[in-house]
């Protein structure tokens, strides 16, 4: 099963990741600081825009490590590459602008929904614009907790399902190229093996969602959750980059099992498009021997002749030019 095929897989792709991971925090970190400038310029005018900048946003960088880390797993089973590591960036906008859009539709339609079955009026909608995220998102959510809530399961199901469906584009862009060897077609293999992919999303969001109980948890068995709470307190009381101090061995696993975590939610999502890639590759090389091997048979059925492999007819060629140039050479 592809599910727990790319579990095993993921792991091969997550020392990798996590050794290109700190190049693709530089680029992030430039791109978030360009859109956080607008962000706070938009805050002023509405905060809905402000939501819908930082969602772009954020759907669009959670595609560049998924991107980054299937080339690597695809280059961990052979596969040959067109592109650069420079050239991901194009396909990683391109993708995650369209997720973003299709994340946007998700929510404006749960909205629509939600404002048909709630009796809110249109002043009420002029009253929630001016809310921050945060308070509108409460008020929201207590006018009709059960419809809120059926609604957040809906639309996250259809989030996740989206991302499952894209993983196999995402391989094919990672090495633009589409597993008959012709160059990437946009959204080729979009929706393949789509129910384990729709698992395998769905596991990396949860250990996304729970890194940090799960790290809290562990650090507990290991038996410094003393000196864990210690190094989170120093960090609470820093009001300067001066005062900056290390927070000792015990914070520091703890923050590098919720990044192993992290890197291994993306690496979920690699493993899952990598093997995709890669199933529909051998079906193409299965195909393509099938074909050749009936051209075989009917080249053989039509001159009654046994085709020889290509090495004994080199050989043979090979063979007949000495001779004849012996038998011009006694001459």
């Amino acid at each position: 099963m592809t599910f727990l095929r790319a579990i095993l897989f993921s792991f091969a792709i997550l020392w990798r990741l996590a050794l290109v991971f700190p190049f693709m925090i530089v680029a992030l970190v430039l791109v978030g600081i360009a859109a956080s400038f607008v962000m706070v310029i938009l805050a002023f005018v509405s905060p809905v825009l402000t939501f819908v900048l930082a969602l772009c946003f954020g759907v669009a960088a959670s595609v560049l490590p998924v991107i980054v880390g299937a080339r690597l797993g695809l280059q961990v089973k052979g596969a040959s590459t067109r592109n650069s590591y420079v050239g991901l960036l194009l396909p990683a906008i391109g993708y995650g602008l369209f997720e973003a859009i299709c994340v946007l539709l998700i929510v404006a339609g749960a909205m629509a929904v939600y404002l048909f079955a709630t009796p809110l009026t249109l002043q009420d909608l002029a009253q929630l614009d001016s809310m921050e995220p945060a308070l509108l998102a409460q008020q929201l959510g207590s006018v009709s907790p059960a419809i809120a809530l059926s609604l957040l399961w809906v639309g996250s199901v259809l989030a996740l399902g989206l991302r499952a469906a894209l993983l196999m584009p995402f391989a094919g862009a990672s090495v633009g190229a589409d597993p008959s060897g012709r160059a990437h077609t946009p959204f080729y293999g979009f929706g393949s093996e789509f129910l384990s992919m729709l698992i395998l999303v769905a596991l990396s969001y949860i250990l996304w969602a729970f890194s940090v109980p799960i790290a809290i948890v562990i650090s507990g068995l290991l038996g410094f959750g003393d000196g864990l709470s210690a190094g989170m307190e120093l960090l609470a009381s820093v009001r300067g980059a001066g005062s900056l101090e290390l927070p000792g061995v015990e914070a520091a696993v703890f923050f590098g099992m919720v990044l192993f975590m992290y890197l291994w939610g993306f690496s979920l999502q690699c493993a899952g498009g990598v093997l995709i890639y890669m199933n529909q590759a051998e079906q193409v090389a299965d195909q393509q021997n099938a074909f050749d091997m009936t051209m075989d048979d009917h080249l053989q059925s039509m001159t009654g002749a046994t085709p020889q492999p290509k090495r004994e007819i080199q050989s043979a060629d090979v063979m007949e030019l000495i001779r004849s140039r012996m038998q011009n050479n006694q001459k």
